[in-house]
């Protein structure tokens, strides 16, 4: 009560009736920022632009489209006037600086954030072959080895011009997520966190939903803790390890990388018309190319000629054998002639394996026939020494 007639008493003081009917807002609360100034994109420099389209990736409104321009023979980005926010991401992402907003470029130099961008990729490391593809392809060189040998994506390097996912030879060795999916897989990892919290014991967990534990894939795990929300067991993301799982399955489906599995991922060739084949009178037998290739089984050393042979259902197309051999012997044409030549040399080398077999059965029984002819040689001459010697006495 005593409060009520406090607020009351001051809301009837001049003073603050005064105030109250002359409010303004603050200067500060109503000039925009500089970074957010109604200033167009300068397009600067056009030369210098790689087409990498860092600034058609990183637009929230889809303003810029990437067009080919005549004069410099090569696709550039064209922007809509009326569907620019001013938002200055493109000019944030242009890893070749050609593209300006005042002086938004100077002001967002030393800034530690991440290049605007709506798209974003991993590369996973169960599924790549370490060809090294997309690192060649890669304009910003943003993609390298990593300490322990796998490539990696510098997420503060990519602009997503999805160079390398055109460029890898293997499905879904890159994978990609976007903002809006990761906004919304948060959103319902913690519908489902909220759900668990209101009803306590009354929330009913489904187990054995999934057939094993699920496992988590370094390379691909963001840090969201999605996982962690939703899980009725436990997951210790600092060693990317689920340390305790009733398999409900729920962390599946809150992942945005699908960096928490299950099951072993296939890896699919992208490109199938046409494989690599070695040349054997070309070839000098260095196996360079069978050392260089990540796919086991896609390369075998013939018995009979002991020289590399490439299998076109393992090959992944990614071209390391080629760019690795020192004499050009690999060539690459159709995969029916590639099949052709694999189906021969591997009809031959069973052959050969089977020849083996038998020479080595037949040497084995031929030297224990031979040591079993001397003993009873040794025998029979032994028998007629003691006859006669019998006959002497």
């Amino acid at each position: 009560m005593s409060s009520s007639i406090w607020y009351l008493y001051e809301f009837v003081r001049k003073k603050w009736f005064m105030r109250f009917t002359n409010a303004k807002s603050e200067k500060e609360s109503f000039i925009p920022p500089e970074r957010f100034r109604k200033i167009p994109v300068i397009f600067d420099l056009p030369e210098k632009c790689i087409s990498c389209s860092a600034c058609k990736e990183s637009c929230p409104s889809d303003a810029i489209s990437m067009e080919f321009n005549e004069e410099f023979k090569k696709e550039m980005p064209v922007f809509d006037a009326g569907s620019c926010i001013n938002c200055g991401n493109c000019v944030e992402s242009c890893p070749t600086n050609v593209l300006e907003m005042g002086t938004l470029r100077k002001e967002a130099k030393e800034l530690l954030w991440n290049v605007p961008k709506i798209i974003n990729l991993l590369i996973d490391e169960e599924v790549c072959v370490s060809c090294g593809t997309c690192e060649n392809a890669c304009p910003v060189d943003a993609i390298s080895h990593n300490n322990t040998g796998l490539y990696e994506i510098d997420v503060n390097l990519c602009v997503s011009c999805k160079n390398c996912l055109k460029a890898c030879p293997v499905e879904n060795a890159i994978v990609t997520y976007s903002e809006p999916e990761l906004s919304e897989k948060i959103e319902i990892a913690q519908n489902i966190k909220f759900d668990r919290e209101r009803l306590g014991s009354e929330f009913k967990e489904k187990s054995d939903v999934i057939a094993e534990i699920p496992r988590i894939v370094p390379s691909l795990c963001i840090g969201c803790g999605n996982c962690v929300d939703v899980c009725p067991g436990s997951i210790d993301l600092e060693r990317l390890k689920v340390t305790s799982c009733i398999k409900s399955g729920k962390c599946l489906e809150v992942c945005p990388t699908t960096a928490i599995r299950i099951g072993v991922p296939e890896k699919i060739t992208k490109r199938t018309a046409e494989c690599y084949i070695v040349d054997e009178e070309k070839c000098i037998g260095c196996r360079i190319c069978y050392r260089s290739c990540n796919v086991p089984e896609a390369i075998l050393i013939s018995k009979e000629t002991n020289l590399p042979y490439i299998n076109p259902e393992y090959c992944v197309r990614c071209g390391l054998c080629q760019n690795a051999c020192p004499v050009d012997a690999i060539d690459y044409l159709k995969t029916e002639t590639s099949e052709d030549l694999y189906s021969k040399r591997k009809i031959r080398d069973e052959f050969e394996s089977i020849l083996h077999s038998d020479l080595e059965e037949f040497t084995k029984n031929y030297v224990l026939l031979k040591e079993e002819v001397k003993n009873l040689g040794k025998q029979s001459i032994s028998g007629e020494n003691i006859g006669e010697k019998r006959k002497d006495d």
